[in-house]
């Protein structure tokens, strides 16, 4: 009973509303709308778009500007004189777009970089809590249809679930 209790809290606090499911989705014109329990009032309207991971790209990966913040500081703690860190800066900064919802709750993806992954009639929209990701249906299914139980039951160990 207490699960109910707070999300009544943090909707009443008029915080964003986590990103929780999966979502398949039409593509109009590049565009894909969030499902509407994304776009709670005081959820953001801009985001950053990522191809990912970087460098065997996959899917769009999606940050509001709060987690946004977050990569940002973390690039920033890193020396200018890192040429490691300056690789992954420009990398970062030329696979990412920023990009806005528009009154309809639309997010318009990049167009050649959806395209490449295989995102073009429709999407699927992956709920990462603080984050979310758009893939092509085909390649989602594709990359989720052998999950490693080991590797899953490892990774819960490792945030102390």
């Amino acid at each position: 009973m207490a699960k109910p209790a707070k999300i009544k809290a943090v909707a009443a606090n008029k915080a964003p509303a986590p990103y929780l499911g999966q979502h398949l989705r039409g593509v109009d014109h590049g565009r894909v709308i969030l499902p509407v329990e994304w776009r709670a009032q005081g959820s953001p309207a801009d985001f950053m778009v990522i191809v990912w991971p970087l460098v065997t790209p996959e899917y769009l990966l999606v940050l509001p500007p709060a987690r946004w913040e977050v990569l940002q500081k973390n690039l920033e703690s890193l020396s200018l004189t890192d040429e490691q860190a300056a690789a992954v800066e420009r990398l970062i900064g030329s696979s990412t777009s920023m990009r806005s919802l528009d009154t309809y709750g639309r997010l318009p993806l990049p167009e050649e970089e959806a395209n490449r992954l295989g995102i073009e009639g429709e999407a699927t929209l992956i709920g990462r809590m603080n984050k979310f990701e758009v893939w092509g249906p085909a390649r989602y299914a594709a990359t989720t249809a052998n999950p490693s139980a080991q590797g899953i039951a490892d990774a819960l160990k490792s945030i102390k679930i």
